[in-house]
């Protein structure tokens, strides 16, 4: 299990969402508040994206297999940072000898030349049964830039094939269709080899200029008894947003300020505050899209029937 985060909006300082606040990103890699016994270890990485800065459609990319806690450079990076759009993401794998921690495993993942990253929360049990099968549904020029060994590196790919062009930018709902259809391939092909474990897949996706995140989980709630993710997931792999006008520290602590029309959104996979009141706990088997328009945020809730 990891835990991720996603911002759109207004112009925000990175160092409000990844350190400021008791349970900001940064702690939750050492200190989550929903995983009472999984760390994320296993390194951060992050994309952002600010219009005002030298080829603004090209994301900033940080990525560290080291703990962003003691991270200077992070540290530094996030008190000057601004974007509007953010993608950020601390890795959890399990303590066992097959884990491999390298840089090739790190989120988002993001092909050279593609305009969507991707950062994925949970896990395909069995993948190593499925992952061959998989490659007739993944364009052949996306499967060459598979370098590491995580199924998300694999999502990632299937979701790019299913769009009209891999290398172009979508627009929200071809976005949220193509993560649609590469989840039901998904399925038909766990199908095919008989796997029925229950396998979380909260997927975040952006271009910069919208979000698309998902709360589900294929065959949720069957696993084998000696599983050792058994305890991770019995809750339901979490997601929260809050949704307004800027992310601030006012009288009442941390919260996303009131905005009519809504100006910002934060989507992540724990609330940064320990205190969930101003925050919304999306339900299970959802999509959330997020864009920004000239009239301010475009943001909508719809069932995941796949």
């Amino acid at each position: 299990m990891c835990r991720i985060l996603a911002y759109l909006g207004e112009p925000l300082p990175v160092q409000r969402l990844l350190y400021d606040t008791d349970n900001s990103l940064v702690r939750q890699s050492y200190s989550p508040r929903m995983m009472n016994t999984f760390l994320n270890l296993a390194g951060f990485g992050m994309k952002a994206w600010d219009p005002a800065s030298l080829r603004p459609d090209d994301p900033f990319t940080y990525r560290t297999t080291t703990l962003p806690s003691f991270d200077r450079n992070l540290r530094s990076l996030a008190a000057k940072l601004a974007p509007t759009c953010l993608v950020a993401h601390v890795r959890g794998v399990t303590y066992s000898g097959d884990a491999v921690v390298g840089e090739t495993n790190l989120h988002p993942f993001h092909f050279a030349g593609a305009r969507v990253v991707l950062a994925h929360n949970g896990h395909l049990r069995q993948f190593a049964r499925m992952r061959y099968a998989l490659v007739e549904h993944v364009d052949p020029a996306l499967a060459r830039r598979i370098e590491g060994t995580t199924d998300s590196e694999w999502i990632y790919a299937l979701i790019l094939s299913q769009l009209a062009d891999p290398a172009g930018v979508p627009e929200t709902r071809e976005l949220a269709d193509a993560t649609a259809a590469a989840l039901r391939i998904l399925r038909r092909v766990r199908a095919d080899h008989g796997i029925d474990t229950s396998s979380p897949v909260n997927l975040f996706l952006s271009t910069g200029r919208a979000v698309v995140a998902t709360r589900f989980s294929f065959d949720y709630g069957w696993y084998p008894p000696e599983d050792e993710m058994l305890e991770t997931d019995l809750p339901f792999v979490s997601l929260w947003y809050a949704l307004g006008g800027e992310y601030a520290n006012g009288d009442g602590g941390w919260e996303m300020t009131a905005g009519d029309p809504a100006r910002s959104v934060i989507i992540a996979s724990e609330p940064l505050t320990t205190d969930a009141a101003s925050w919304f706990e999306v339900p299970e088997y959802s999509m959330l899209t997020a864009e920004l328009d000239p009239g301010g945020l475009r943001f909508e809730t719809r069932d995941l029937d796949v």
